[in-house]
Formats: C-alpha cells, sequence, structure tokens
C-alpha cells in the first residue's frame, strides 16, 4: 500500500517540474521576442527618422544655395544648430560639397575640412542611403542625402547621423524594460508554483519528490538484492510488494504481478491467515517446480494492519549452503573420487585379464600399487586427522582423475587434533582451496603442466596451509574482489567458497596472504599462531 504514494509523487514533481520548464521558457521566448520587436522597431523609427531630417535638409533652397556658392549663411547656420540642439535622436549634421568639403559641422573645427567616414562614394553619385561608419565623433548611424540646385546639377550632399553609442544606450533601455516586466511576471509565477510545491510537500510529508523517489529506488535496490523471496500483501490481499528471489524461487516468472489478489498467486501459501495477526514460522512448501520455506508475518504500522509479508527460503539452497559450510560436500567428493578410481583401476586389470596379458596386469598393479602405496604413505605418516587424510587422498584421485598433478610437499605435518583449527575448519579450508585450484587449472584451458601443491604444516607456534596452481591466475581488479560474498567466475550459485575461507580466518584470528598473476597461477597461503583455547573455539569439537 505504502508503495504506490512515492510513484504517484514521483510522476506529479515531474510533472510540476515540467510546468515550471515550460511557462519559465514560453516567458523567455515572448519577453524575448517582445524586446526584439521592440528594438527592431526603435532602430527603424530612428533610421526613419534620419532620413526625414537628411531629406528636409536636401530640399532646402537655403541649404542649396549655399552648397551651390559654396557659402553657409549665418541664418543657415544658426537653423542647423538649432535643429541638433532640438532633435534628441540627431547627433550629427553634416553639409558637404562636391569635393567632400565640409561647410557646416556641429564641430566648428571641422568646417573646412574633408568628410571622413568614406562612406560617401554612392551619394556623390546621387544616391540616398543608410550606412554605418566611424566620424570624427564615433561610431555612426548615418543617412546621406544628395543635394540639387534648380538646374537638377548635384552641388553636394547632406549627412545626419546618430551617435552608436546612443543607439546602444537606448536599445539597452528598452532591454530593461523587458527585464524589468520579466523579473515581475517571473517572481509572481515562481510564487504561485512555491505555493504548489508547498501544498505538494505537506502532502508528502515534509518530503521533496526527488527524495522520496531516491528512498524508494534504493529500498526496491535492497530487496532486490536479498537472497530470501519477500512477498507482502495490503489489507485486502492484493500483492504490493515481491522481489526478484521470490519469482526465482516460486517459479513465477517476470509477469505483472503487483495489484495481483494473493489466492490467485499463490493459493498454496494462503497469506491471507496473517491479516488476523497470526505469526507462522519455517512452513515447507514443496510441489513440481518449488522447495521452499517460509514465514508469515503481519504487517502493522502505529497498531493498525497494513497487510502481510512472506520471507521464503530456497531449500535447496539452505542445504547446500549448509554442505558447504561444514565440508560435508568436499567429504563425499573424496570418497566418491576413491571409489571411482579404485573402479577404473579394476577395469584395466580386468581388461587385461580378459585378454590374456597377464604380465602387463601385473606391472600395472604393481605400478598403481606403488603410487598408491606411495601416497596412501605419505598422508597417513603425515597427515595424522584421518578425516583431512581421506579429504586429501580424495583429491589426489580427483585431479589424477583430470590429468592434474597433486603434490603433497614432504614437509606437510599436522596432528590429530591441531591445536589451532577444528578438523571441520580443516575440511573447509583445505576443501575450498584445493576446489579452487582445481577450477583455476580447468578454466586456464590446455596446460603443458597442470599442477597443484600443498603444504600443511603445523608445529608449536603456528599452522601453515599452502595451495600453490599454475591455473588462470588473477588480476589485481578480480583479487580484490573475490572476498566478496557471491563473487565469482564460475557461473551461478558458485563462489562462497573464498568468503568461507575467510569466516574461517576471521574466527581464529588467521592471516592470508594471496599472490596471483594472470596466465601465471595463484598462491594461496593461511598462517594460524593463536590456539583455540585463546579465540574462544575450545574444547576441539572435532
Amino acid at each position: 500500500m505504502g508503495m504506490k504514494l512515492p510513484f504517484k509523487m514521483t510522476l506529479l514533481s515531474k510533472m510540476l517540474c515540467l510546468d515550471i520548464f515550460v511557462a519559465t521558457t514560453m516567458l523567455i521566448l515572448s519577453v524575448g521576442l517582445a524586446a526584439r520587436y521592440s528594438i527592431n522597431m526603435l532602430e527603424r523609427g530612428l533610421n526613419a527618422n534620419l532620413f526625414n531630417v537628411a531629406q528636409l535638409l536636401a530640399t532646402n533652397d537655403e541649404v542649396k544655395r549655399s552648397l551651390a556658392s559654396h557659402r553657409l549663411t549665418p541664418s543657415l547656420e544658426k537653423y542647423l544648430d538649432t535643429a541638433i540642439a532640438n532633435q534628441n535622436n540627431i547627433d550629427v549634421i553634416t553639409l558637404a560639397d562636391m569635393d567632400s568639403v565640409r561647410l557646416y559641422h556641429p564641430d566648428k573645427e571641422q568646417i573646412g575640412g574633408k568628410f571622413v567616414g568614406g562612406d560617401e562614394a554612392r551619394v556623390l553619385k546621387g544616391e540616398n542611403y543608410h550606412s554605418k561608419a566611424v566620424g570624427t565623433l564615433g561610431f555612426q548611424s548615418r543617412y546621406l542625402y544628395p543635394v540639387f540646385d534648380e538646374s537638377g546639377r548635384q552641388v553636394g550632399f547632406v549627412h545626419v547621423s546618430m551617435l552608436m553609442s546612443n543607439v546602444d544606450s537606448l536599445r539597452d533601455r528598452v532591454i530593461g524594460v523587458h527585464l524589468k516586466s520579466l523579473g515581475l511576471v517571473f517572481a509572481i509565477s515562481s510564487a504561485f508554483l512555491a505555493l504548489i510545491a508547498v501544498s505538494i510537500k505537506k502532502s508528502l510529508l515534509g518530503y521533496e519528490p526527488a527524495q522520496i523517489a531516491k528512498i524508494f529506488l534504493q529500498r526496491q535496490e535492497v530487496i532486490d538484492s536479498l537472497e530470501e523471496g519477500l512477498l507482502a500483501i495490503d489489507e485486502k490481499g492484493t500483492v504490493i510488494v515481491v522481489n526478484s528471489a521470490a519469482e526465482r524461487i516460486l517459479d513465477i516468472g517476470e509477469t505483472a504481478l503487483l495489484g495481483v489478489d494473493v489466492d490467485q498467486l499463490l493459493p498454496q501459501i494462503n497469506l491471507k491467515e496473517s491479516l488476523d495477526g497470526r505469526k507462522e514460522y519455517n512452513i515447507s512448501l514443496i510441489t513440481d517446480s518449488i522447495n521452499a520455506i517460509y514465514n508469515k508475518l503481519p504487517i502493522n504500522s502505529r497498531g493498525r494492519l497494513m497487510g502481510a509479508l512472506a520471507i521464503i527460503r530456497d531449500r535447496s539452497e539452505l542445504t547446500r549452503l549448509a554442505e558447504q559450510i561444514t565440508g560435508f560436500n568436499h567429504l563425499l567428493n573424496a570418497l566418491r573420487a576413491n571409489t571411482h578410481e579404485f573402479k577404473n583401476q579394476l577395469h584395466v586389470i580386468l581388461g587385461l585379464l580378459q585378454t590374456g596379458s597377464y604380465e602387463e596386469a601385473k606391472k600395472y598393479i604393481a605400478q598403481n600399487g606403488q603410487l598408491q602405496s606411495d601416497t596412501l604413505t605419505t598422508i597417513a605418516k603425515n597427515i595424522e586427522n584421518r578425516t583431512l587424510g581421506a579429504l586429501i587422498l580424495g583429491k589426489v584421485n580427483q585431479c589424477h582423475e583430470l590429468g592434474i598433478r597433486m603434490n603433497i610437499l614432504s614437509q606437510s605435518k599436522i596432528p590429530r587434533h591441531s591445536r589451532f583449527l577444528s578438523t571441520k575448519s580443516l575440511i573447509t579450508i583445505v576443501g575450498n582451496l584445493v576446489e579452487n585450484a582445481i577450477d583455476a587449472i580447468k578454466v586456464g584451458g590446455e596446460d603443458k603442466n597442470p599442477e597443484i601443491s600443498l603444504l600443511i604444516h603445523e608445529d608449536e607456534l603456528s599452522l601453515l596451509i599452502s595451495v600453490d596452481d599454475t591455473g588462470i591466475g588473477c588480476s589485481p581488479e578480480e583479487i580484490a574482489r573475490m572476498t566478496t560474498p557471491g563473487y565469482t567466475t564460475k557461473g551461478p550459485g558458485r563462489g562462497m567458497g573464498l568468503s568461507l575461507i575467510r569466516a574461517v580466518k576471521d574466527t581464529y584470528r588467521g592471516q592470508m596472504t594471496m599472490d596471483s598473476e594472470k596466465g601465471e597461477g595463484t598462491s594461496m597461503e593461511l598462517v594460524f599462531r593463536e590456539p583455540r583455547s585463546r579465540v574462544g573455539v575450545y574444547p576441539p569439537g572435532e
């Protein structure tokens, strides 16, 4: 029931963000377009004003006579000074003859000098036009208009301009007005959206939508990472939570499970029984495809029943882990290897006898008898712990079948009861170390000299267990991850061996070192210096 709320709020928060984005974008676009339009209208108005003033002066009779006579009358000078003073958008007026010599300029010192700007060629040919150029007073937006006398002969031209710094100032003023409008509208819309956000936050118990989404995703990842299956229902019996482990253990696939009535999905669990507050533990669930045990618990919140939860475990997985932890599988495999090797030898002897190869049979029996005798002698002499000896013998035979040479180093020596480890712990360490070495050689494929070396030596001061192999080896990155429970390159359902070794090492306060090189092999070494009586796991418990 509580799992639905974060999803809705996450969707609502996305919609709210989208509304803010769309509103802000539309506001910026509309204000930007309005500002662009206003600036264009301003520039058009300024250019039109320059054109009107230039045209008015070019058609003025007194201007025509002054340019024709090359003399500026005092009255015209006064008129032009007044025009510049009264026109806010006119900074410069220039009258120039056909030689581009100025007859009038607002800066009196410029009168008599040449026209500046380099854009007068077209006006001297009788054209009128808008231009931008650098004059004596700076960069200008200007209009140039030709002046003709009564006979139609061009006698000069008129130049009317506005400094671009003033044009930019006007443009900035227009932009400023629009920015203020944008700020005001944005402030109003933000306040409105803030009120909506406060209302939403209050409905979400003070959490931000992003926080709820993060919490939801984190909890979902945690639930899916569990080895135990979780199946939860609400007070109506509708499935509200089902994790990946539950889908795998119950063999219900990846179909749409949320919102389904639990009795339709798994009637044999009868989870609705827990809606009355009943708790049940370690219930068996066995079908053609399921072998599990589960607990049923009610879900309560502040004294109110919210639903029920089933915690499901794979029985076969529990059994496998128990066997791996106790070392049962290692001993069983060792016995199988011994039996299999003995049968193979009997078959060879039988075949030789049936074919009449009596001498070959004698030689084979002698060779294998000597090999078995040497191996048994070494193990019997040096490995006084008979359970551990049986395991090692089985591993030797297993390696022989796989074409791997397994050496029990002559320095190996261990008493019947180790001062440092229990027999169960010895089986766990040695069995997993040798098994990992075998797997490393098998993964590496064909090898010119597949070999495993085992050294187990105990004296009064310490216990040393060392296994070297010529397998595939590991990179530094793989070594860093190998002690993580479940990490493996061997396939699903494996990867606990090294983790179990580390657990024994931690329990008995040992030290573990690993040296490996990719393609060359691996060396694992464990040293125990604390007697069991000091680490709290004594008496032996053999």
